[in-house]
């Protein structure tokens, strides 16, 4: 039995093993194309978060490098007029989220500020004067942190980016075409100043105060200093970006007169891309699945979402140009069971259930088919030992008999009676084999008659008491009053009342009380025929197997008494056949066996 399991071990592993790798490969591909759909809407997000950053720096692209100044010169109808710069509005009005607010590093380092008059400007009265320091030094604190400042490098020692040296830039991060080509639309321009826009731009100069304080008496080299050429072309970079993990800094250069300006505006990153996240791009945290986080390659500087350490991350790229060095990481923060999964699980749930009870239920027929083998085999052993038996007996006095070795008519009346026993013996169990053979296939002929239990007991006893005490044992017989009759099949009747006490009397031989009760009992409409015996009893754990076919308590190689195992597989199945029912019953000694007519009403 042993190595049968081992088999059957086998044979489950080797066909479940390759089910459950190829449910397992369909349950992960739905997760793939669910992780996909998430996937492209992550790409959507980002894409839209690109194009949210690029119209936001278009703006400040199209801004004229005067607004960088406390007042500008604007054209008219018959001129150009001075008036504020519109930066120079306070409280600083500007649709980004977080600014801080705009910036110019002239080419001696100084930093100036839109919202705050400088140079021979200084004096003039304005309100929130304070205030607007405040946002000087707010500015310059943040330049220092992220080490912007203007070194006054001349043109010619400025290395200029060209448009190759952009594609590669670009081309490096971004995957999509169409974002190359967006990139490639902040190129290097041109402006130009009118002689008045170029001198009110350098009227909040250091050079220009210093001229104002000194007075115009000066020499020919320093006049020629301050000689404001009619038209200046102006020549703008594209906007590039800088950043740690609480600000951002937009800046440009300004090349004028070969001179370098550093122009830009400072924002608060969180506030900055909360405005971009929730209301320009109108993602929703609560209603998402997915989490956005902002950073570096080493170091997350702000999340969107509800992100734990479990997410999946479905993608990870850097932003667009200027802000190539900042990572956008979307993870999967609730995944939605994708599309036919439930089909995938019950399908392997099934398919293993289906697996595991077919191999158990094949398993079990073929274990019992073992037993049933092993059986058949104790039973033809059982047999010919039961058939070799009385024929050497009978053989035996057959050849007393016929040589006439037997001297007196006693004894030769006596080996008679043997061989008519061993006979009868004989006989009996080859009517046992048939009558099994006539049960296993449906052919017992069945024959209810009408009669009283008690003169069918009453035959039994007549025919059979006398094998009874012939094998040493004492019959006592008991009746009930019973005045019912029932349709019984009497052959079937005495054909299990013979089974079973030929079982009490074989099993009873050692018994310290040699004794067969039978006994007719009548319980209200209840008739039962009871046999008891004193013998051993049969061990509770055997119970349940007796009336299998072939079995016995006893080892066929160890085995003391004799027998086939057939008789109470065969009176289980005549009591079936006949609508009767058979119990047992330990007594405490010995073992008592009611067999219940059918009801009286049948």
């Amino acid at each position: 039995m042993r190595r049968l399991r081992l088999i059957f071990l086998t044979l489950f592993f080797a066909i479940a093993i390759p089910v459950a790798f190829l449910l397992f490969n369909s349950y992960q591909h739905l997760q793939t194309e669910a992780q996909y759909a998430y996937k492209e809407h992550a790409y959507l997000v980002l894409q839209m978060l690109n194009q949210r950053i690029y119209d936001d720096l278009a703006i400040e692209e199209q801004r004229s490098y005067s607004e960088y100044r406390f007042i500008r010169a604007v054209p008219v109808i018959g001129g150009e007029e001075v008036t504020l710069s519109r930066l120079a509005q306070f409280p600083i009005r500007s649709h980004y989220g977080g600014m801080i607010g705009h910036f110019q590093l002239d080419p001696d380092g100084t930093m100036r500020t839109p919202v705050l008059p400088d140079g021979i400007l200084e004096k003039i009265p304005v309100e929130d004067r304070a205030k607007r320091e405040l946002v000087r030094d707010s500015i310059k604190k943040v330049l220092s942190a992220l080490g912007v400042h203007n070194e006054g490098l001349m043109r010619t020692s400025v290395q200029a980016n060209t448009q190759d040296s952009l594609d590669k830039l670009y081309g490096k991060h971004l995957r999509l075409a169409v974002k190359l080509n967006e990139a490639r639309k902040f190129s290097r321009r041109y402006e130009q100043s009118s002689q008045k826009e170029t001198f009110l731009f350098d009227v909040e100069s250091a050079r220009i105060r210093k001229i104002s304080e000194n007075g115009v008496q000066k020499d020919s080299k320093e006049q020629d200093d301050v000689f404001f050429p009619e038209i200046m072309e102006v020549e703008i970079d594209p906007f590039q970006a800088t950043f740690n993990s609480e600000y951002i800094v937009y800046y440009r250069n300004v090349w004028r007169n070969n001179e370098q300006f550093i122009q830009g505006y400072a924002v608060k990153l969180k506030e900055y891309l909360e405005n971009v996240v929730i209301h320009e791009i109108q993602f929703n945290p609560n209603e998402q699945l997915i989490a956005l986080e902002f950073g570096s390659k080493k170091v997350s500087y702000v999340t969107f979402g509800n992100r734990s350490k479990s997410n999946v991350m479905i993608l990870s790229v850097p932003l667009q140009f200027p802000l190539t060095e900042m990572n956008l990481t979307v993870y999967l923060t609730e995944s939605e069971a994708p599309p036919g999964e439930a089909f995938v699980i019950i399908l392997g749930i099934l398919m293993f259930s289906i697996l595991t009870g077919g191999l158990f239920s094949v398993y079990r027929l073929t274990q019992s088919q073992l037993k049933l083998a092993n059986k058949r085999q104790d039973f033809i052993s059982a047999v010919s030992h039961e058939l070799k038996t009385p024929l050497t007996a009978i053989r035996m006095y057959a050849e007393l008999l016929q040589n006439s070795w037997v001297a007196n008519d006693a004894k030769r009346q006596k080996y008679y009676a043997l061989i008519a026993s061993e006979t009868e013996r004989l006989s009996r169990l080859i009517q046992n084999v048939l009558n099994l053979s006539k049960l296993e296939r449906n052919h017992w002929n069945v024959q209810f008659k009408k009669c009283n239990p008690k003169s069918i007991l009453d035959d039994f006893v007549a025919t059979y008491t006398k094998n009874i005490e012939k094998n040493g044992f004492d019959l006592t017989v008991t009746t009930d009053i019973c005045n019912f009759e029932f349709l019984l099949d009497k052959d079937a009747i005495m054909q299990i009342l013979m089974n079973v006490v030929d079982n009490s009397i074989k099993f009873s031989k050692n018994a310290q009380y040699k004794m067969i009760v039978l006994e007719l009992r009548v319980h209200d409409s209840d008739v039962f025929f009871v046999v008891r015996d004193y013998g051993p009893g049969i061990p509770p754990k055997e119970m349940d197997h007796v009336f299998e076919e072939f079995y016995r308590v006893e080892n066929e190689m160890t085995r003391t008494t004799s027998g086939t195992g057939i008789g109470l597989s065969m009176v289980k199945k005549l009591c079936s056949l006949t609508n009767m029912k058979i119990s047992l019953e330990n007594a405490n000694p010995g073992l008592r066996t009611k067999l219940q007519l059918p009801p009286i009403t049948l």
